[in-house]
């Protein structure tokens, strides 16, 4: 299936900094020769591997904990495989690209008046933030949250604990190697959890620090210093396909019990649809890795996406067990869209409304049952030079209920539950917010054919 990959941060006037995955299909020279190939539970994934050698085909990876291959085949490898009893599907990878620019000092966006992130007081996670850093790291048992993104920088403000490099080499193609376990891909990281790839983009250190910052440096995350693991699936250029991101997946499956990786965050999506059945039905592997990772019980949070449109057509957001995050409008961290200022990042939203770059679920939908809103507009957070800056986009909403959902884990309340009954606590919580302290846009003023679900509540935890 050709998919179109986005990494969900939007392109504003007031935020430039554009970060967009699309597809290239061809364009590496391998184009549609390199694909993916998901196993039967059962199947012998190395005699799978070896069958294919012999055969001519080149087997790149092995992804061992989701029972996936990549592979580069000819059309006839592709027929063979589709009907070895063994594979369940086989489906083309696509090379992605990141389109980057550049973006705004934060200034005096994004903020309050005592520093705390606008985002982060909103969701009323600010009463119970140490914002001088002191103690901030917590207990060693604390959830862990691993970031799906383009590596994390190492800065004293964020406790980066390990990670895993998933990102293609300098070339964009794989290195053609085949290894169990971490994915074998043979870049930087390749294996060690304390090797940390570092951000050589930005994007990633910023949806860190929005999940954990400990506020040392004036911003402070949803959840002060939870561990996190950079897992990079997008090289400094933003290139990368299909597979990196599995690769990624099937790096937090492996090592999610022993890392006590609790939450994926994943600010990025791409056009596809959700089949109901994992991807069985419709060859989708990436869907097929979400669902593995979720029975490893791990909760994946998702940006809904930046098109303005239905998410039900934007993956992995649509998929059933995934959190898909929503982004709203707030510029003063305070509820009644009392804010009248005219900093830059405000120019096209309105306090206290629905982002209009936002995706939404359509009411009444499969999809407005896995639905919740955050905010996505003017986020100020930690930057790869040392700095912060201010964003715009559903890749800044998703990270605040990532954190959210480590928050609720330690607590207490979110203890011990299924990813499933996790998304349903944060989804009541948020239901049971006052009228007057949510937004326009949620189920107390929606609005007509869109649904963005209610703002996330971090008061109960």
């Amino acid at each position: 299936m050709l998919r179109r990959w986005l990494l969900a941060l939007v392109v504003l006037s007031l935020a430039p900094l554009g970060l967009s995955l699309s597809s290239v299909a061809g364009s590496s020279g391998l184009g549609p020769t390199r694909y993916i190939v998901v196993l039967n539970q059962s199947a012998d994934a190395d005699a799978v591997a070896g069958r294919a050698g012999v055969l001519g085909a080149t087997v790149n990876t092995l992804f061992s904990s989701l029972d996936t291959l990549v592979m580069s085949l000819t059309p006839r490898d592709v027929t063979r495989l589709r009907h070895d009893p063994r594979v369940a599907f086989v489906t083309p990878d696509r090379p992605v690209r990141l389109l980057a620019g550049s973006s705004d000092p934060a200034g005096s966006d994004g903020a309050t008046a005592s520093g705390v992130p606008t985002g982060v007081a909103r969701i009323g996670a600010a009463p119970a933030i140490n914002t001088d850093g002191a103690n901030a790291a917590g207990p060693a048992h604390k959830a862990a949250v691993a970031i799906l993104d383009t590596g994390v920088a190492t800065r004293p403000d964020l406790n980066v604990a390990g990670g895993y490099d998933c990102a293609p080499a300098s070339s964009g193609l794989l290195d053609g190697l085949f290894g169990g376990g971490g994915g074998g891909r043979g870049n930087k990281g390749g294996g060690d959890a304390n090797a940390i790839p570092a951000d050589n983009n930005g994007h990633g250190t910023h949806v860190a620090g929005i999940v954990a910052d400990k506020g040392i440096a004036g911003v402070v995350g949803v959840s002060p210093g939870s561990p996190l693991y950079a897992v990079r699936v997008f090289g400094a250029d933003g290139g990368g396909d299909i597979s990196n991101v599995i690769c990624g997946l099937n790096w937090v499956a492996e090592n999610a019990s022993a890392l006590n990786i609790k939450v994926v965050n994943m600010s990025l999506g791409g056009e596809g649809t959700d089949d109901g059945k994992c991807g069985t039905t419709d060859d989708d592997a990436f869907h097929a890795a979400v669902c593995k990772v979720t029975a490893a019980g791990v909760t994946v949070v998702a940006a809904a996406g930046n098109d303005g449109g239905d998410l039900a057509k934007s993956t992995p957001a649509a998929y059933d067990e995934v959190l898909a995050v929503t982004a709203m409008a707030d510029f003063d961290g305070l509820p009644g869209g009392l804010f009248s200022g005219t900093a830059t990042c405000t120019e096209k939203e309105q306090d206290d409304t629905a982002a209009t770059f936002s995706a939404y679920a359509v009411p009444g939908s499969a999809d407005a049952e896995h639905t919740i809103a955050a905010p996505g507009v003017c986020i100020t957070s930690t930057w790869n030079d040392g700095g912060v800056k201010s964003i715009s986009g559903t890749s800044m909403a998703s990270p605040h209920v990532a954190g959210l959902v480590a928050r609720c884990i330690d607590a207490g309340p979110c203890a011990g539950m299924t990813p499933a009954q996790i998304i349903a606590k944060l989804r009541a919580d948020a239901a049971a917010r006052p009228a007057d302290t949510g937004f326009l846009g949620d189920t107390h003023r929606p609005m007509d054919g869109k649904y963005f679900g209610n703002l996330a509540d971090a008061l109960g935890y």
